[in-house]
């Protein structure tokens, strides 16, 4: 094990999460989302990459996990591992029990299957249990409070959603009479314009909720912690509230470290907000010009492979940093001073 100090109970969780997917292949982006949902309290800390990196080595060890030998991502510090195998979700040969299972009417596709791991059984048959004692005017409640009802765990619900017993023909959320949401936003309001800031690391965030509370000649009305990996998944909350606000009317601007991590998590996040036909999620402009102009950190330490942003940042403010890339670097947000903060939300009143 690493010295980063996971919790037993993390790597317990990040396991169960593993082997509740049913696919025998994982790949990153998945593996970061399990680790989000196994361990909250590492979201936007140094320490959620290592701990990562901690846990995934604990479960090769147990052989839970076959982790790769070439298919790493170094962009970030420790690598990960570009996907690892689940060798139990492979299939095996045993008994087909839930052929002959005795399930109800909305559970009847599930004896034509093929193949089906136990865990996946056990959890049909939860669900089977619970579909046959649900009344006929059920109220549909949030996720996991549906989740705890039927599993005894707010959480494994979840994870079964990800998998391909959910679908047309299926199970569904609507089957299960409950909601999904997206987790709240930490935000301030900063004003009453329509524009909200989203920041992806907290000391930033507080820099600019101090130099945006006491100006009122921008139109930013809110300022939005995004926690780092956990924003893309939040970004549904924009169409809810912020800051008990109401939804987002105005433009949504996003900051965050320039470096391959940060720049997927901007990426990842546009992607989410397309989906939920929201409008763009546009970069801070010049916020980010100000990063390209301060020198380079810890170069020879950043692998950046492809384009992976410039569509997003805009050839000419893609460019501005080709020297940061060229020297294998990154520039923190923290290297912008915060009155260029201030600076950047007036700039918004003259586009």
């Amino acid at each position: 094990m690493s010295r980063v100090l996971i919790q037993p109970s993390e790597v317990e969780a990040l396991r169960t999460r593993l082997h509740d997917a049913g696919t025998v292949r994982v790949t990153l982006e998945e593996l970061w989302r399990f680790w989000v949902e196994a361990a909250p309290r590492l979201v936007g800390s140094p320490e959620q990459t290592p701990g990562l990196s901690a846990a995934l080595a604990e479960l090769g060890s147990r052989q839970e996990i076959e982790l790769p030998r070439q298919a790493w991502d170094r962009s970030t510090t420790p690598p990960l591992p570009r996907s690892v195998r689940v060798p139990k979700a492979r299939t095996a040969s045993r008994k087909r029990q839930w052929v002959s299972y005795p399930w109800c009417r909305d559970l009847g596709w599930v004896s034509s299957l093929t193949t089906l791991t136990d865990t996946q059984f056990d959890n049909l048959v939860a669900v089977n249990a619970w579909l046959t004692r649900r009344p006929a005017n059920v109220v549909p409640v949030p996720m996991r409070y549906r989740s705890a009802e039927i599993f005894g765990d707010e959480k494994r619900l979840e994870a079964l959603a990800r998998t391909t017993l959910f679908g047309p023909g299926r199970l569904s959320l609507e089957l299960l009479a409950c909601v999904r949401r997206a987790p709240p936003l930490p935000a301030v309001s900063v004003g009453t314009g329509p524009d909200v800031l989203v920041v992806e690391n907290s000391d930033p965030y507080w820099a600019a909720v101090d130099v945006l509370s006491y100006r009122d000649n921008h139109p930013v009305g809110a300022v939005i912690w995004g926690a780092g990996n956990s924003f893309p998944a939040q970004v549904g909350t924009l169409a809810v509230d912020v800051a008990g606000r109401g939804p987002v009317t105005g433009e949504i601007w996003y900051w965050g470290d320039f470096d391959p991590p940060g720049l997927a998590i901007a990426t990842n996040a546009a992607a989410a907000a397309a989906e939920l036909d929201m409008g763009h999620l546009k970069p801070a402009h010049l916020l980010w010009e100000e990063m390209a102009g301060r020198p380079t950190q810890n170069p020879g330490h950043c692998a950046w492979t492809g384009e992976v942003a410039e569509s997003w940042l805009g050839p000419p403010l893609w460019e501005r940093f080709s020297r940061v890339r060229a020297e294998q670097g990154r520039i923190a947000q923290e290297a912008v001073p915060p009155y260029t903060i201030a600076e950047w939300a007036v700039t918004l009143l003259k586009e």
